[in-house]
C-alpha cells in the first residue's frame, strides 16, 4: 500500500500509514477515535463580585476619597475580570489507541492544532 501523506510541517507527519511528532512514531492501524479538547476556566466570580461592589461605592460614596477608592478598585476588578476570560486556553488533541491507551498532542507541540486534527479524520475516513 502506498502512503499518502495528508499534513507535513517541521511540527509533525501525518500520512495514511504512521503520525510522527518529535521522536514519536504512532502507526495509524492502532487509531481507533481522535477528538478535540480544550482547557475548561472557571468563572472569575470573585473578581466580578469587586468590580460591581466598587463600582457602587464609586457611583453613591458621599466623600470623594471612596469616590477615587472605588473607581480605582473597579478598574482593578475588570482588568482582572477581562485577563481570566480572555486566557489563552491550552487546547489538545486526544488520540486513542487501540490498546487503550491515549496520545496527547497540545498547542505547545504543534501550532496548528485544527490542520492536525482534520487531516487525522481525512486518514481514518481514507483508511476506511
Amino acid at each position: 500500500m502506498e502512503e499518502h501523506i495528508f499534513l507535513e510541517n517541521e511540527d509533525i507527519l501525518i500520512s495514511s500509514t504512521r503520525v510522527v511528532i518529535d521522536n514519536k512514531t504512532i502507526v495509524m492501524n492502532a487509531v481507533c477515535s481522535v477528538e478535540m479538547d480544550r482547557e475548561e476556566v472557571s468563572q472569575p466570580w470573585i473578581f466580578i463580585i469587586v468590580t460591581f461592589f466598587s463600582l457602587a461605592v464609586a457611583l453613591i460614596s458621599p466623600t470623594e476619597s471612596f469616590r477615587g477608592f472605588g473607581w480605582l478598585l473597579f478598574a482593578v476588578g475588570a482588568i482582572a475580570t477581562l485577563s481570566v476570560w480572555l486566557k489563552k486556553r491550552n487546547e489538545a488533541i486526544i488520540i486513542e489507541l487501540n490498546s487503550g491507551e491515549s496520545v496527547y498532542i497540545d498547542n505547545s507541540e504543534v501550532d496548528d492544532l485544527k490542520d492536525v486534527i482534520e487531516a487525522m479524520n481525512n486518514v481514518i475516513v481514507f483508511r476506511g
